[in-house]
């Protein structure tokens, strides 16, 4: 994890590598920090407190070597709760199957930014939705399904801009939060360039393949995230009438 400044904000970022595509994931330094303190402090107070009598302990009683070597050991113990911090924050932020953030960190995030907005920025809530997914899970089963979720996630993170947000909400449902736009072209563009990636990579790895209908609406400093995703979720249900990668907006 490093430290990254963007657009005067400060995150920490890390790279995860795959086959065909990496995916950065930035992480706000105050999200960060809020759930560190939230997940960690007292259980991490409390293992300081029997560091401290610990070391204390080892000061009056041991030798030289014997102090040097619980000085290692407490470079295991601390090197073993950084892996589990990171650990625990990856589970509690990023979708098990896709890598992608799960609903409940797409939601904050999306909020931070809305929160964060000047009185004319806008932004772009997108809500995608597969056609037909579940005849593929009844053709050919659930494991296919879930690589074509995961393929059709690898062409949503290859189509948006670092600065924006993609998440799978649940099953074959995602979401993009598009920055710095309120023009529902740009939009309909990223869903077109989607699927028509979507369509090729499929063909090419010989998968069933499948089109993500879209619905987006426009956010501004004024917006909430319920009420975005209520009105993304109407218009997915108006652009789903086709069943053929259509797109609306509310």
């Amino acid at each position: 994890m490093l430290p990254v400044k963007i657009d005067h904000r400060r995150y920490y970022g890390t790279m995860q590598a795959g086959e065909s595509y990496h995916v950065l994931l930035l992480v706000p330094l105050t999200s960060l920090l809020a759930q560190s303190v939230q997940v960690w402090l007292l259980p991490l107070l409390s293992i300081e407190l029997i560091l401290v009598y610990g070391l204390s302990r080892i000061r009056k009683e041991l030798h030289t070597r014997e102090l040097r070597q619980a000085y290692i050991e407490l470079g295991q113990t601390q090197k073993r709760l950084e892996i589990a911090l990171k650990a625990a924050q990856k589970a509690a932020a990023i979708d098990d199957l896709t890598g992608m953030m799960n609903v409940k960190s797409f939601c904050q995030n999306v909020t931070e930014q809305i929160q964060h907005m000047q009185e004319n920025d806008h932004g772009i809530l997108i809500f995608l939705d597969g056609d037909h997914f579940k005849t593929i899970n009844d053709t050919y089963g659930h494991q296919v399904g879930d690589e074509v979720i995961k393929l059709a996630s690898q062409m949503i993170i290859g189509r948006i801009r670092t600065i924006d947000l993609a998440s799978r909400l649940h099953g074959d449902e995602f979401a993009i939060f598009v920055s710095n736009t309120q023009d529902y072209q740009v939009a309909r563009k990223i869903v077109e360039d989607i699927n028509t990636t979507l369509l090729a990579e499929s063909a090419r790895r010989n998968m069933p393949h499948i089109t993500l209908s879209a619905g987006a609406v426009i956010a501004t400093r004024k917006s909430s995230y319920p009420l975005l995703a209520k009105q993304a979720d109407q218009a997915l249900y108006d652009a789903k009438a086709t069943h053929n990668g259509g797109f609306a907006h509310a």
